[in-house]
């Protein structure tokens, strides 16, 4: 009887157990998978701000100007383009 009592007890502390670093791994996984995805999120986010910083700029003719697009000598720079 005895032997019955330790076998179901120690039954139940190993089923703790296994849940307990079942646990664990399931949670070191999901993070792993979020800071994968918060890297991939913030890249989007700068590549987007990127092209918000830099006005759009059109280089017209031959002359004296250097665009700043191709680097070549233009007669017309136009930067930032506004409906204000």
């Amino acid at each position: 009887m005895y032997n019955i009592k330790l076998k179901e007890r120690m039954q139940k502390v190993f089923l703790v157990l296994f849940v307990g670093v079942l646990g664990v791994f399931i949670n070191n996984q999901a993070m792993k998978t979020s800071v994968i995805a918060n890297d991939v999120l913030l890249a989007n986010v700068e590549a987007l701000a990127n092209t918000e910083a830099t006005p759009p700029t059109a280089c017209l003719g031959e002359g004296l100007f250097t665009c700043p697009i191709y680097g070549e000598k233009v007669e017309e720079i136009y930067i930032g383009y506004s409906l204000r």
